[in-house]
C-alpha cells in the first residue's frame, strides 16, 4: 500500500516538472557560449591569487576539469610537499585524487596502477570514500570506453561494487544521493531515482560544476523515462553549468548536439559539436575525443547520399552565381557614387561584366554536359541490366570514375573563377599565417584542399557540413583542416571571421 501511494506521489510530482521553456534555455546556454571568456577570465584570476599563496591542492582543484595537464602538475606538487611534511594520511587522499583525474584524462592502466598502490586498510572514513568513488568512476569510464557488450557489462557490474562500498562507509551528501541514484538506476527504478535527484537539486549551486553532472544524470533517467522534453532541458542546464563553471571536461553539450542532429537542427548541432572537440582537445580527455569522433561519422552519412551531393553542387555553383551578380551590383552603386572617377568606373565595371559573363556561360555549359554524363551512364547501365549483365552493372556502380572527373573538372573551374575575382586571396591568406606554415599552391590558378576549404569560407559557406559536400570530403576531413590551421594561425581566435573578410 505505501508503495502505492509513493508511485502516486512520484507520478503527480512528474507532471510538475515537465513544464519546461526549452526555448527559454536554450537562449540561455546560446547566452553562455557567447560570454566564456567572461567566465574563463574570472576563474584565470583565482588561479594567479592561488598560484601567489603557493595553494596547490586549490590549484589543483581549479585544474581539475580544465587543465588535465596541470591538474596533474599541482597534484603531483601538493604530493611532493604533504610527504615533505610527514603528513601520510594527506598523501594517500592526493594519490587518490591523481588517480581520478588520470581516469578522467583517459590514463586507465596509471590509474589503476595509482589506486593499487595505496593502503586501503589505514585510510580514514573520507578517505576511504574517495577511494572507492575513484574504483567506482574509473569502471565508468572503461564501460563508456568499452565497444563490447562483455567488457561493458563487467565494467559495470565492478561500478556496481565500489558504488555500495560508498555508501556503506559514507561520505559528501552529494556523493551519497547521487550514488543512491546511480544504485536506484541500476534497479530500474527510475522514476524513484529522478525524484531523489530533483529533491536534492534545488542545493546544488546552479552555476557549478556539481549541478552540471546533477542534471546530466537527471537528463539520463529523463530518457530512460522517455520524458524527452525532460532529457533536452537538462542537457542544456548541464551544459549552461559546465559553460558557466568553465569545465572543459564535459560530455552534456556533445550529448546536446547529437539531440539537435536527430532533430534535424544540423546548423546547431555542428556549432556545439565544434565547441565540444575544443573543449576535448583544450583538456586533453581522451574518452571525450572518442565520443566526439563517434559522433562525426553519424553526421557525415547525412551527406553521403549522392543525390544530395549533386544537388549541394548545384546549389553551390547557383550560390556563386549569386555572388558574383551581388559583387556587380555593388559595382554599378559605387561607379553611380564616383562622378568624378567616371571613366575607372566604367572600366571597372566592364571588366567585371566581362568576368561575369564568361564564367555564367562556363558553368551554365557544365551544367548539361554534367546531366548528359549522367544520363548516358545510366542508359549504359539500364542497356546491361536489360541484357542480363548483372555482374558488369554492379562493376560499374562501383567505380567513381565519372564522378571523380565530374568533380576535377568542377574544381578546375572554381579555382579559375575564384582567383579571377579574388586574386590576392592567397597572398592575404599566408599573411595571417606563421612563414613555416604558409600555404603555396603547386601549380599557378590552382587552390591546394586547404585554401579550397577557406576560399568558401570566404564565400559566406562556413558550415562544415555543406563544405564537406562540396568538396567531397568527410566531416572529420574538414573539421581536421579548419582546426589544424586555425591553431596555427597567428590569431587563432577569429582567424575565420579575418578569412571571411579578405
Amino acid at each position: 500500500m505505501n508503495r502505492m501511494l509513493f508511485s502516486i506521489f512520484l507520478l503527480l510530482t512528474a507532471v510538475t516538472v515537465h513544464a519546461f521553456d526549452l526555448d527559454s534555455l536554450q537562449s540561455g546556454l546560446d547566452y553562455a557560449i557567447e560570454n566564456r571568456a567572461v567566465y574563463e577570465s574570472a576563474k584565470l584570476k583565482r588561479v594567479d591569487s592561488l598560484r601567489l599563496a603557493g595553494n596547490h591542492y586549490a590549484l589543483f582543484e581549479e585544474y581539475q576539469s580544465y587543465i588535465c595537464d596541470s591538474a596533474l602538475f599541482y597534484i603531483n606538487l601538493d604530493i611532493i610537499e604533504k610527504s615533505k611534511q610527514g603528513r601520510e594520511a594527506d598523501v594517500w587522499f592526493s594519490q587518490i585524487k591523481k588517480a581520478q583525474v588520470l581516469s578522467v584524462s583517459g590514463l586507465y592502466l596509471e590509474a589503476l596502477e595509482q589506486l593499487q598502490q595505496i593502503p586501503s586498510s589505514t585510510l580514514d572514513s573520507v578517505s576511504l570514500t574517495q577511494y572507492y568513488k575513484a574504483y567506482a568512476d574509473l569502471y565508468l569510464y572503461l564501460a563508456e570506453y568499452a565497444s563490447e557488450d562483455e567488457f561493458k557489462y563487467k565494467y559495470l557490474s565492478l561500478m556496481d561494487v565500489y558504488q555500495d562500498s560508498i555508501l556503506n562507509t559514507g561520505g559528501d551528501e552529494f556523493l551519497i544521493f547521487t550514488t543512491q541514484a546511480s544504485r536506484l538506476l541500476s534497479s530500474h527504478r527510475y522514476s524513484e531515482a529522478r525524484y531523489l535527484l530533483e529533491d536534492n537539486l534545488k542545493t546544488v549551486n546552479k552555476h557549478s560544476r556539481d549541478y552540471a553532472i546533477l542534471t546530466s544524470t537527471l537528463s539520463f533517467v529523463c530518457h530512460l523515462l522517455e520524458d524527452y522534453s525532460g532529457e533536452r532541458a537538462y542537457l542544456i542546464l548541464s551544459a549552461t553549468a559546465d559553460v558557466e563553471a568553465v569545465v572543459k571536461e564535459n560530455k552534456s553539450l556533445r550529448s546536446l548536439a547529437e539531440l539537435l542532429y536527430n532533430d534535424g537542427n544540423l546548423q546547431k548541432a555542428d556549432y556545439y559539436m565544434q565547441i565540444s572537440m575544443e573543449d576535448a582537445n583544450f583538456y586533453n580527455a581522451r574518452l571525450r575525443n572518442v565520443q566526439v569522433s563517434k559522433m562525426l561519422p553519424v553526421i557525415n552519412r547525412a551527406y553521403s547520399d549522392v543525390e544530395k551531393n549533386r544537388k549541394t553542387l548545384l546549389i553551390a555553383v547557383v550560390v556563386l552565381l549569386s555572388l558574383i551578380l551581388v559583387i556587380m551590383v555593388f559595382v554599378v552603386v559605387y561607379v553611380r557614387k564616383q562622378n568624378n572617377k567616371l571613366n575607372v568606373a566604367r572600366e571597372k565595371l566592364q571588366e567585371a561584366n566581362n568576368i561575369k559573363e564568361e564564367y555564367l556561360a562556363r558553368f551554365l555549359e557544365l551544367c548539361p554536359i554534367y546531366i548528359d554524363s549522367v544520363e548516358k551512364y545510366r542508359k549504359t547501365l539500364n542497356k546491361k541490366a536489360s541484357s542480363g549483365k548483372m555482374e558488369d552493372v554492379l562493376t560499374a556502380l562501383k567505380q567513381n570514375n565519372i564522378t571523380d572527373s565530374m568533380q576535377k573538372e568542377f574544381y578546375n573551374m572554381f579555382d579559375e573563377a575564384f582567383l579571377k575575382i579574388y586574386p590576392d586571396f592567397v597572398d592575404k591568406f599566408n599573411s595571417m599565417l606563421p612563414d613555416a606554415e604558409k600555404i603555396l599552391p603547386k601549380e599557378t590558378g590552382k587552390l591546394t584542399t586547404e585554401l579550397r576549404i577557406y576560399a568558401l569560407i570566404r564565400l559566406g559557406i562556413t558550415d562544415s557540413g555543406k563544405i564537406a559536400e562540396f568538396l567531397h570530403f568527410s566531416i572529420t576531413t574538414i573539421y581536421t583542416y579548419r582546426s589544424k590551421i586555425k591553431n596555427k594561425s597567428l590569431s587563432p581566435d577569429d582567424f575565420e571571421q579575418k578569412v571571411s573578410k579578405i
